[in-house]
Order: structure tokens, then sequence, then C-alpha cells
């Protein structure tokens, strides 16, 4: 059996939650069973007519178990009530959900679950147009593609991007949504002003299906105000990102916020009016491997942020513990993110999270007329609709033949890394999040610079220090 990080993750909420199966007969008048699950009078979280009536079994056997599932879930983390989900992102990969998550999504098919609202899904674990150019384990294309056949079953828009929110999935000032990914959920809740946690792999798609979530974490208003400070040197922002610099800046930025506020929630002060999303999209990357929460309030930038005051809930905590960011703590984050010293590259990767249109063109531009060493492998990800828009374009050709590569829909992270780089490859990125979510998969040694860092080292296979260092 393939071992999964959602094999971890539905053992955890087993324990915690004892997660029937999905085929037996519940009513919400059972009798009590080990977690407090009585009767509505007895239950400490507040349920409308229309929940008991989905818990009841009253619109079939899916929503049903998937409003099981919520109410258990909404009592351990004591939430008072549900809210309405408008919006839901949910995992497709083998290389995460192995045959636990498969088998999860096959029994919610066969009930004949549906997703109730908009529902788009992360990558997957190969690139079906180029899968020729990867190694896969025996049956990990059969595996893979049968969880695509549940997620259609199940109406999931197949999106297969960690960005839903510049493709199809697009949410609003106060919407609650349940989104499994990091960057995307701190996207949508530090920018657009939606409301979201990283939701777990059941609870996305059970809240799809529901079309309701327990009121709990980021999605409680209450708890959407700041508790540290970061101050931005204005010296350092006047020289972060520019060309070929963006992606390795502002993600090595977002880490030295994540890795300061951790499991609290950062008010950065000091950010320069006119970033783009491609700024902002480096930035959310910290929400997955530097924090554990989804939400930086941006003074002057983010909705509920239009002051520091306000970022704080109407006034700033006298003693607020705060972070001042200049040029050295940049120089130093990127020292970190490096492994080694090494200046020979094997491979270099860019694109997570996913490549925008714009970042695919400036991956071109920098290529040039250029030609990647022989013996180096350079791969460039995103998903298929932004890649269809980059052939079109005339992109797609001139990385090929340069001897780069633009994936499709999936990314290291996804695919089995192990199997792929061992210890003795030496991988160049201008990507944190990819840094330090696979850094122990395989064990390859890491050079992390910009990304014309990166190019150039895939050009000339030597990794020369950024500017920073």
């Amino acid at each position: 059996m393939h071992a999964s990080r959602f094999d971890a993750t539905l053992i955890v909420l087993r324990l915690v939650l004892h997660i029937s199966e999905p085929n037996r007969q519940y009513s919400s008048r059972r009798k009590k069973r080990r977690l407090r699950l009585g009767t509505h009078k007895e239950r400490t979280m507040k349920l409308t007519d229309e929940d008991k009536r989905k818990l009841d079994g009253k619109y079939g056997p899916a929503v049903q178990h998937a409003m099981e599932h919520l109410v258990k879930f909404g009592e351990a983390f004591e939430a008072e009530e549900m809210v309405d989900c408008h919006s839901a992102h949910i995992f497709s990969d083998y290389r995460t959900i192995g045959d636990g998550g498969l088998a999860f999504y096959q029994r919610l098919a066969d009930m004949g679950a549906k997703m109730g609202v908009m529902t788009t899904c992360e990558p997957i674990s190969m690139d079906l147009k180029h899968k020729h150019e990867f190694n896969w384990p025996e049956g990990y294309e059969e595996k893979q593609n049968a969880i695509i056949d549940c997620l259609r079953r199940m109406n999931v828009v197949l999106t297969y991007t960690c960005t839903p929110y510049l493709t199809q999935n697009l949410v609003r000032f106060g919407e609650n949504i349940a989104w499994i990914e990091g960057n995307a959920t701190g996207f949508a809740n530090s920018l657009i002003g939606a409301r979201g946690n990283r939701e777990d792999s059941v609870n996305c798609p059970m809240a799809s299906i529901t079309k309701r979530i327990p009121k709990h974490g980021m999605l409680d208003p209450r708890n959407r105000v700041g508790s540290c400070l970061v101050k931005l040197d204005p010296e350092l922002m006047a020289s972060i990102g520019g060309e070929g610099a963006k992606t390795g800046d502002f993600e090595a930025l977002g880490a030295i916020i994540g890795d300061f506020a951790y499991d609290r929630i950062p008010v950065v002060s000091g950010m320069p009016l006119g970033l783009g999303k491609e700024e902002y999209k480096a930035l959310s990357a910290a929400c997955s491997p530097a924090m554990t929460t989804t939400l930086l309030l941006y003074v002057g930038v983010s909705p509920e942020a239009p002051t520091l005051e306000a970022a704080f809930g109407g006034k700033v905590p006298k003693d607020i513990d705060t972070l001042y960011v200049d040029r050295k703590a940049l120089r130093r984050m990127y020292e970190d993110l490096s492994t080694t010293k090494k200046s020979k590259v094997d491979v270099v990767v860019s694109g997570c999270p996913f490549k925008t249109i714009e970042e695919i063109r400036e991956v071109a531009d920098l290529l040039g007329d250029r030609k990647v060493k022989s013996g180096i492998k350079f791969y460039i990800h995103t998903d298929h609709p932004t890649y269809s828009l980059a052939e079109e374009m005339g992109l797609v050709s001139r990385i090929e033949s340069a001897g780069a590569l633009l994936t499709r829909d999936t990314c290291e992270f996804c695919m089995p890394i192990e199997t792929m780089f061992g210890p003795e490859i030496n991988i160049a990125t201008d990507s944190m999040k990819m840094r330090r979510l696979v850094a122990g998969e395989g064990k390859p040694s890491w050079r992390y610079g910009t990304l014309a860092n990166c190019v150039d080292a895939a050009v000339t296979g030597e990794f020369e220090l950024p500017a920073w260092n």
C-alpha cells in the first residue's frame, strides 16, 4: 500500500472524531457515542433546521455522512455554529492522498456525492502531457487516473492547480471557503478578505457536499485580528523584487514574516502600493511551510487592515511583539534556504506556487537565445489553463527550444521525488515553498536564489550567489 500524507491525516482525524464508515445509516436522534453526539438539544454547536435535515438523511447518504463528519469536527473544535460554505478546493494527487485517499474518494463517489459549491482541485501527481519524461513507480498512473475519475464523477472542476484564485475559483470579500492549499487560502484571506482556514483533506470535500462548515479559526471574524507586528524597512522595499527576482525575494520575505509569526496573525506595515499578484502570490507561499495560520494583514492593502489600528481590532497593543525586517534579514534568509555551498547543479526547478503567464514570459525572456546545458534538467511548473495560453503565445516553444520543460498540473511536491532525486543531486530553486516542503524527500541538496540565478544555473551548470549575498 502506498503510504501518504493523507493516510496520516486520516488516522489522526479518525482518532479525534471517530469517523464512521459512510455506508451506515445515521440519525441525529441516535444515542450518544464516544464523542458527544446525542440529540439536537444536547449539542453544543447550534444547528439550523436545514442542518438537521441534512444530518437526518433528507438529502441522501452522501450529504448525511458529510454532515455527520462536520458536526463531529465542529464539536471537537468547539465551534458555536455552522456557516455557509461558498467555495472549496481539494486534493487530487496520488502522491499526497495515497491509497487511503483514493478509497475515501471512491466511497464518496459511489454514494453519489456531488460538490455543492464551486470546487476546484490541487495539482496531480504527474504531467499527463509529458508523462514519458519521468520514471513512475508501477501502478502510479492507474491510481492517479482513478482519482481523477472520482473527482469527475463528483463534479469537481479539474483545474489541477495550487493557485485557484487566479483561474476558476474566484471568491469575494466575506465569503467562507474550505481550501486545502496554504498559499491559496493565504491569498484569499489576506488580499480579498474571504474567510477560511487551511482546511484538512477530509473537511474540504465534506464542506462542499453539504455547503456548510463549522465556524472556527479564520472563519470567525473575531479571530481575524493581528497578534504581532512586522515593520518593513523602506530601503529594503525600494530594492526588493525587480526583473528576475520577484519570486525569490518575496518568498524569502514571506519566510521571514512566517517564521516570526508562526501561529499568530502578523500585521505587516511598510508594504508599497502597486505590487502585483505575483509578489503577493509569493508572499502567500509562507502560509504553508512557515506559518500555521493563513492570514497576513498588510496595512493599507488588506481589506481588513485599512489602518494599523484597524488591523489590531481598533487599537495597537502597547507591548506588541515586533520584528523589523531589513536587507540584512533578507540576506540571512537567502543563506538559510541553501543547504549546501556546492556551485554545480543538476536540476533547476521554478514554479511553486505555479507560474502565471507573466512569469512564464519572464522565464522565456531570461533564457533568450541561450540553451540549457547538457545533462541539466530545468523544470518550470504551471497548470494546464495557463500552459494552453503560453502555448498559444509561443512561449512553450521558446522554452522547449532552449532545452527546458514547462510542465502542466504537477510539481516536485506531488511527484514521487524520493525516487527521482537522491542525495547526490543538487537542486537550484527560487521557491522557498518548494525548498521547505520537499527538502527531506530523497535528501537532495538545495541552492536558493532568484529566477535569474536559476536560469543562469540551468545554462551554465553553476550556481552563482544572489546579489543579496
